[in-house]
């Protein structure tokens, strides 16, 4: 175990460099507006983009539950991880590339803007907000958690929970407050590098000590003494035929596209063309070397110590370090430990963050200012946008001290319940008989049908927000057909969506030419 003090140091460092960086980038664009600093504007070049949506996308699962999962789940448990990635650039090209392309004409700031500039009803804009505020919430809180609990395991319990659950978010607030979108996406490249690092130095050591590194070893030891790691659908039957559908369209929709942060994030806040394109091919392959990392330390997990208790492998990264490493290495089995709560952190702030900025921009500009009509000038609209921040953020750490006992269930369900928003993402960039009757009954049925899969039929952990995505759809489609639509409520939007295709499309075509010319010059 740590001693506290050496994590308090490691700590309290982290934490500067979060304030730091927040500092800097206040101090570089002191003058910019309420979206520039909600969304940076539009001016995330590739890299960072790339970096900031998959640190906000993952969460502390990847060292916490996620080895637990693999451990239990088996091989097919991955695979099934690994489904929903291959569908990430085909709904990011058909759909987010298109709403960049209205972005940048139009000038969003929060994923209810699109919908509001299509279907021009300010009751759907309500709706939106609170659904997205409803899936904000137990994100944030569940970070919190879960740092909290990292700080103790690492310590064998001598750090005290709600000192650290008080500092860690006291300090995300203040640098969200202070650095904005901008300080968030540099401070979660870091992050994300950082724990990705970490966990695969996690998954290379377990390896290395329990098996020399030879991963067929690893296997082979499964194969003899816990065979069902490789049947289907998996030892503890974790993914059986009904969430073959229901999980990974979870995944691929609700998780990767449709909660706000990363809305904001793959909508909004890139730079040009060429940086959506990016952020829609590499995205998956990142996302694929995080899984398999995770895999890899559950699989080793399951190698070394077969039939474990549940509660044991939700921890199986510590379990493994004080049970394994420390009998044979202590040296490097405090280096672990320390390396499992940084990159816990890391992982967990970059998420919390995220949401903590998309949520105080929905309070305010969804409903302060759309909803209620306030209008306040840009110096007092950074002022509110501050105090909601704070607000939220302390709203969450109170939760976080005392969490109910599903708050990791509602993550889950927060990724569900956005589901069904996406049909009339869809339908509204690609069918203009769509009408705001028709969104306003979908969001609501479909809404209404994720909480009765979780909370009357029981049947949420294997479909999530399938049947409410399907409902969606269908009653999209029949009220739109039974109502008329305002066509001049959407000429503007279709006549952006357009004018920015053709504008961005030609610009590329010409580059290219250009390139083209450029090479056969040379070869003459």
């Amino acid at each position: 175990m740590l001693h506290q003090s050496a994590i308090w140091i490691a700590f309290a460092a982290y934490l500067l460099f979060l304030l730091v960086v927040a500092g800097y980038e206040h101090i570089k664009e002191k003058n910019r507006s309420a979206r520039g600093f909600l969304t940076a504007g539009g001016s995330i070049p590739w890299p960072l983009l790339v970096m900031t949506y998959l640190a906000s996308l993952m969460s502390t699962w990847v060292f916490f539950a996620g080895p637990g999962g693999y451990y239990r789940g088996g091989l097919g448990y991955w695979v099934s991880e690994l489904s929903y990635i291959v569908l990430f650039p085909v709904v990011a090209h058909f759909t987010m590339n298109k709403v960049w392309l209205l972005n940048h004409a139009r000038g969003y700031t929060t994923p209810a803007d699109f919908y509001d500039d299509r279907f021009k009803s300010p009751l759907l804009r309500v709706i939106l907000s609170l659904i997205f505020l409803v899936s904000s919430f137990p994100y944030i809180a569940s970070v919190l958690v879960s740092i909290g609990q990292a700080a103790g395991v690492a310590t064998g319990g001598a750090m005290d929970y709600r000192a650290v659950i008080c500092i860690v978010g006291i300090v995300i607030i203040l640098y969200v407050m202070i650095g904005g979108m901008k300080s968030v996406a540099t401070t979660d490249t870091i992050q994300g590098l950082l724990f990705i690092s970490l966990l695969w130095v996690i998954a290379a050591a377990c390896l290395l000590i329990g098996f020399g590194g030879s991963l067929s070893r690893a296997v082979s030891s499964i194969w003899e003494n816990t065979n069902a790691w490789f049947s289907y659908p998996g030892p503890d039957g974790w993914v059986p035929y009904g969430s073959r559908l229901g999980y990974p369209l979870s995944c691929a929709i609700g998780w990767t596209i449709m909660l706000p942060h990363v809305f904001v994030r793959s909508g909004y806040s890139g730079k040009d063309l060429r940086t959506q394109r990016k952020l829609m091919v590499l995205t998956p392959v990142l996302q694929a070397f995080v899984w398999t990392g995770t895999m890899v330390i559950g699989l080793v997990g399951i190698a070394l110590l077969p039939g474990l208790a549940q509660g044991d492998t939700e921890l199986i990264i510590p379990y493994m370090i004080n049970n394994v490493i420390q009998n044979i290495n202590p040296q490097l089995a405090v280096f672990l430990m320390l390396a499992f709560f940084i990159g816990a952190s890391a992982v967990g702030i970059s998420t919390a963050d995220s949401f903590l900025l998309v949520s105080s921009s929905i309070v305010y500009e969804d409903i302060i200012h759309h909803t209620l009509g306030i209008e306040l000038s840009e110096k007092k609209k950074m002022l509110v946008i501050r105090i909601t921040i704070a607000v939220i953020g302390g709203i969450s750490v109170l939760l976080a001290l005392r969490p109910p006992q599903l708050i990791y269930t509602l993550i889950m369900f927060a990724i569900a319940i956005v589901m069904p928003l996406f049909p009339i993402l869809v339908f509204a960039i690609y069918w203009k008989r769509a009408t705001k009757q028709a969104a306003i009954v979908s969001a609501v049925l479909g809404t209404a049908l994720v909480l009765a899969t979780y909370f009357v039929w029981d049947i949420g952990g294997t479909w999530y927000g399938a049947i409410g995505m399907l409902g969606s759809t269908v009653s999209m489609v029949a009220v739109s057909l039974l109502t008329k639509p305002d066509e001049t409520a959407s000429r503007e939007f279709y006549q952006a969506l357009e004018q920015t295709a053709d504008e961005f499309y030609e610009t590329e075509n010409i580059a290219s030419g250009d390139r083209h010319c450029e090479s056969a010059s040379a070869a003459d």
